[in-house]
C-alpha cells in the first residue's frame, strides 16, 4: 500500500511539473479538420464523423483557447468551446489533453440525454517544422448527469492542423 501511495505522489508531481517543462516555445494558431469515427466503443449507432476545430495561439495560464463543430454522417451536430494544453517533446511529439463544453442537436444520430453535452480527450500527433500537425484524437463526450439520461460516447478521430498566422 505504501508503494502505491508513493507512486500516485510522483504521478501528482509530474503532472504538475509537466506544462511548465515541456510546453512548446513557439505559438501558433491551428485549424484542425479531422474525420473519424463516433460512438467508436459501440456498434450501436456508430458512424462516421466530421470536425473543424480552432485552436488559439494566446494562452490562459498555459491553457489555449479552442472552440470547434462536429457533425456526424446521422446528422448529429456538437458546437463546443473549451481549452486545451500543448506538450510538446523533442520539438515533434506532441500531446494535448483537452476539455470543452457545448451545445449538441442530436439530428437523426444517438440520443446523449441533453442539449449540453460535455467533452474530454487527448491528442497525439507530431507536429512538423513548418508547426502543422497529423495525429489521432480519442474523446469522450458526456452530459455529466444533467439530462434524461447519459450514455456518453466515445470517439477516435484522425486530424491534420495547418497553423494560421497573422490573426
Amino acid at each position: 500500500m505504501r508503494k502505491i501511495g508513493g507512486f500516485v505522489k510522483k504521478l501528482f508531481f509530474f503532472a504538475l511539473m509537466v506544462p511548465f517543462v515541456l510546453v512548446g516555445k513557439e505559438k501558433v494558431n491551428l485549424l484542425s479538420y479531422g474525420i473519424g469515427i463516433y460512438n467508436a466503443l459501440r456498434t450501436h449507432q456508430r458512424t462516421g464523423e466530421m470536425r473543424l476545430e480552432f485552436k488559439s495561439r494566446y494562452e490562459f495560464a498555459t491553457f489555449r483557447p479552442m472552440v470547434g463543430i462536429m457533425s456526424t454522417f446521422q446528422g448529429s451536430i456538437y458546437a463546443y468551446g473549451g481549452f486545451g494544453l500543448d506538450w510538446i517533446f523533442k520539438d515533434h511529439l506532441v500531446l494535448s489533453p483537452d476539455f470543452a463544453a457545448g451545445y449538441f442537436h442530436k439530428g437523426g444520430g444517438k440520443d446523449l440525454g441533453c442539449k449540453w453535452e460535455f467533452r474530454s480527450g487527448i491528442e497525439v500527433g507530431w507536429q512538423w517544422k513548418n508547426l502543422s500537425r497529423c495525429g489521432l484524437h480519442f474523446y469522450h463526450i458526456s452530459n455529466a448527469n444533467l439530462g434524461h439520461k447519459n450514455p456518453g460516447e466515445e470517439s477516435f478521430v484522425l486530424f491534420y492542423a495547418i497553423p494560421i498566422k497573422g490573426l
